[in-house]
């Protein structure tokens, strides 16, 4: 079940789906749907914005929430559909404590909370037919999700060849399911968890889809935004402890695989606890707000703008190709972290305080390790 070089296979797979990109004279594109809690329902706010500019996918890669939020996408639901539908979602809804499992098991439960909760409350939410075996593969449009085998380490895609006799609802909560949190889902003798433990911005196997642009939804925590409300219980730290892993990992894959045809939607999510129910509608804006400055912005996608007049919309101010960066010389201490951690050559460490080589960074992949890395807070990052 790991992850193989799958390009040519799953071009065949798409086909057979009716997966036929750019048939309407336009880039055959891929949407990314990162993890990251309830910071996820920033991906509604994503959709809106994508169909007011006019802009299309053709298939659906998601993580975790993300998977929750495409998989009702994919299986056609609009964006006002699914804000009604996690708009009532509340916490109680998922998480209610295994009390008999501790009782009798300790801490030789399987976890936290009744994924058998969670997972009787996925089946309300998707679409009808979402517990039969093979729907993840008959979505409207093309939709993979993924998650980790805790046997082998390896990942999976669900809605891949050799995945096509899952449910949807069963692909979903397999993606869904944190360490600790909810119960493995169980396949063949196999347990499967949460696909952000080793990839929360899947965008290696969308670039294996062959598509000409990815819009990919990274909703990591961002160190150069307000800091998260990190409270100090066992819950909390394991909870930050995979996030501050999860910003690694995506920091990586954005360096590896994000390019000129990646763009890049940073919605300001990451001062959000992950299961902040609050107010899902702002966090819907956010998203949505991200989505337009980004995209009727970016080299890749302001072509593709709709020419549509629509109410709310302002043309585009300022560029977004490129990220501008500042060293605060009198915060700076030539520790040289930045220079370690930036691999756009951004930076020089080499004299008493480091110094910026691109004042004007277009290779730079929006990661945030320099900002995140740095001890006194003297870099600061700007267009972002």
């Amino acid at each position: 079940m790991e992850e193989q070089n799958t390009g040519a296979r799953l071009e065949t797979e798409a086909g057979e789906r009716n997966f036929e990109l750019g048939r309407r004279g336009r880039p055959r594109t891929i949407l990314v749907l990162g993890g990251g809690g309830m910071r996820g329902m920033a991906h509604v706010g994503v959709l809106r914005a994508l169909r007011e500019l006019g802009i299309e996918y053709d298939a659906i890669v998601a993580t975790s929430i993300g998977s929750l939020v495409g998989g009702l996408a994919a299986s056609g639901a609009d964006d006002n559909e699914i804000e009604e539908i996690v708009t009532d979602v509340q916490k109680g809804d998922y998480f209610k404590l295994n009390f008999l499992k501790f009782l009798l098991k300790g801490t030789r439960a399987p976890s936290m909370y009744s994924g058998g909760t969670f997972r009787e409350n996925l089946t309300n939410i998707m679409p009808e037919g979402s517990t039969e075996p093979g729907s993840v593969g008959r979505t409207k449009v093309p939709f993979y999700c993924n998650s980790v085998c805790l046997e082998t380490g390896g990942s999976v895609f669900w809605g891949t060849r050799g995945t096509e006799d899952v449910p949807l609802v069963d692909a979903v909560y397999a993606s869904c399911a944190l360490p600790g949190i909810f119960e493995p889902f169980e396949r063949n003798d196999k347990h499967y968890m949460d696909g952000g433990i080793v990839d929360s911005l899947p965008l290696r196997f969308a670039k294996t889809l062959n598509p000409d642009l990815i819009i990919a939804v990274d909703l990591t925590v961002k160190a150069t935004f307000k800091e998260p409300n990190y409270k100090n219980r066992a819950t909390s730290t394991m909870l930050r402890a995979f996030e501050i892993a999860e910003e690694v990992v995506v920091e990586q894959m954005l360096h590896m695989h994000a390019d000129y045809r990646t763009a890049l939607i940073q919605p300001k999510v990451g001062h959000l606890q992950r299961f902040d129910f609050d107010d899902v509608k702002a966090v819907i804006k956010l998203g949505e707000d991200e989505t337009r400055r980004v995209l009727t912005s970016h080299a890749a996608t302001r072509h593709l703008v709709t020419t549509e007049v629509v109410e709310g919309l302002t043309c585009p101010v300022q560029e977004r190709d490129y990220v501008s960066i500042r060293i605060d010389a009198d915060s700076c201490i030539g520790c040289g972290l930045c220079e370690m951690v930036c691999e756009t050559d951004a930076f020089w460490a080499e004299g008493e305080k480091a110094t910026v080589r691109k004042r004007s960074n277009y290779e730079c992949t929006r990661d945030h390790a320099c900002a995140r890395n740095c001890p006194t807070d003297a870099i600061h990052l700007g267009n972002l």
